[in-house]
């Protein structure tokens, strides 16, 4: 498949990333030569030098080829004409980040029809949604919902966890006939692997189990994870993020204060949020921070556009006593600082609107779960007809090395946990645990041979 990409910034550059490996024909638009420069040494794909906006510029990218077309840019400007200029080369699916809510409204209705965008992404509203996930279920840093009934949760495992120090396979056979979550990746020391039953189970391990949603409470329990939502949280920064995150909250019931600088857009948001307590100040002032009693809140969620004062007021926070943390972080060299600091969590606009992408260019895939620090992905795909898993049973399938099958979604059913036993059928949708390498290998199991 031909992809051009429109702005080599964090979405961008992580897009391109990603799909490197899965053998497409990427294109980057980057209009400053510096980045573009930088994004050429460092992935294998083609960089054209120029702004998105440009026809000249997308005719080099050969868009009259491409298949996709995400146009991420921060400008939206930019990202509405290079889709308007996609579709009069009649691209099959273009994605459009914007931001602006005057873009997204209703108003804007008919300019978002004539650019022909087929999804709209606004990666602040994504990252706010995925926060809010992570404060519903403190000590938790990934929660991902996968169809109905389904959630992919990652969290350290803690000492006194009742699942320490046994294997998979010792701990599946307690489960008994009936099981509720499965192991799909773990990573320590900095190394992820797709787990098999001999893989043993140790405190400090991170680990990404695939659970149906009526087990998550006792999943984290047996982790040694508190699991509970927070009722009191302080949010520092009232940008995008921060202010959607104190808008769902409030109308939750949840006691919220947020702390921002700016005196204008303290004011805004104190009319706005009725129910928050909006305090002016740095979020760095540690003195403000201690005096708005930072370290007897059950969730801190730093979340302003300063990567490095995210870091430094959430590791206050969890100095003061601070159950629950979450850093926002847009660049990715502050990531080992993280857990330096005593962080909890940290999320990155990348990873929660690159996953909505994915999912588009991947056809029969419903959902996909990328992470920061792994290259391990969640994916839930449907199964075609005619397809080899159609009537296949699960232990007779080639499945790759690096693949692991987790759950199945029937039509007509509840999900169930997969085994060896499981037999597949057209209609049904399957979560698996990838390595980017073995994923292609592993969706052609589930599409239609042609």
């Amino acid at each position: 498949m031909h992809i051009v990409i429109v702005g080599a910034g964090e979405i961008g550059f992580y897009l391109a990333e990603r799909l490197a490996v899965e053998d497409h024909d990427i294109v980057i638009v980057e209009k400053n030569p510096g980045r573009a420069e930088e994004v050429a040494e460092r992935l294998d794909v083609q960089v054209v030098v120029g702004s998105g906006s440009h026809p000249d510029v997308l005719k080099d990218a050969r868009i009259d080829r491409a298949e996709f077309v995400a146009a991420v840019t921060q400008v939206d400007e930019i990202n509405l004409l290079a889709s308007l200029i996609a579709a009069g080369h009649d691209v099959e699916t273009t994605v459009v980040r914007l931001q602006n809510p005057a873009f997204r409204g209703l108003a804007a209705e008919q300019l978002r029809t004539r650019v022909a965008a087929n999804l709209v992404i606004d990666p602040d509203a994504d990252t706010a949604d995925e926060i809010l996930e992570l404060v519903h279920a403190t000590g938790t840093d990934e929660v991902y919902k996968m169809g109905d009934d389904l959630v992919v949760l990652g969290a350290v495992v803690r000492e006194n966890a009742t699942l320490a120090n046994r294997s998979l396979a010792d701990i599946g056979t307690s489960a008994g006939n009936t099981w509720d979550f499965l192991f799909g990746a773990i990573t320590r020391s900095g190394k992820t692997v797709i787990p098999r039953g001999d893989q043993m189970l140790l405190p400090g391990d991170h680990v990404r189990v695939l659970c149906r949603e009526d087990y998550k409470k006792q999943m984290l329990e047996r982790l040694g994870v508190p699991g509970a939502r927070a009722r009191r949280v302080m949010i520092l920064g009232g940008g995008a993020i921060g202010s959607r995150l104190a808008s769902r909250l409030q109308a939750e019931g949840t006691e919220v204060v947020l702390v921002e600088r700016d005196p204008r857009r303290a004011s805004e948001l104190a009319a706005q949020l009725q129910r928050v307590v909006v305090i002016r100040g740095d979020v760095t002032d540690t003195e403000l921070l201690a005096e708005e009693a930072i370290g007897r809140m059950d969730a801190v969620v730093a979340a302003t556009g300063e990567d490095a004062s995210n870091v430094l007021a959430c590791g206050f926070a969890a100095e003061e006593g601070a159950s629950f943390t979450v850093a926002v972080l847009h660049r990715l060299a502050l990531l080992p600082l993280v857990s330096r600091f005593g962080i909890d969590a940290a999320l990155s606009p990348r990873t929660a609107s690159a996953n909505a992408v994915l999912r588009h260019i991947r056809g029969n895939t419903s959902t996909v779960a990328t992470f920061l620090e792994s290259d391990a992905e969640v994916d839930e795909i449907e199964v075609s007809p005619g397809s080899t898993a159609d009537g296949a049973v699960v232990a007779e399938l080639n499945v790759p090395k690096d693949v692991l099958l987790g759950a199945v979604t029937r039509p007509d059913g509840p999900s169930e946990i997969v085994r060896g036993r499981t037999v597949l059928k057209a209609g049904d949708h399957v979560v698996l645990f990838a390595r980017p390498q073995s994923l292609a290998n592993a969706r052609s199991l589930f599409t239609e041979q042609t």
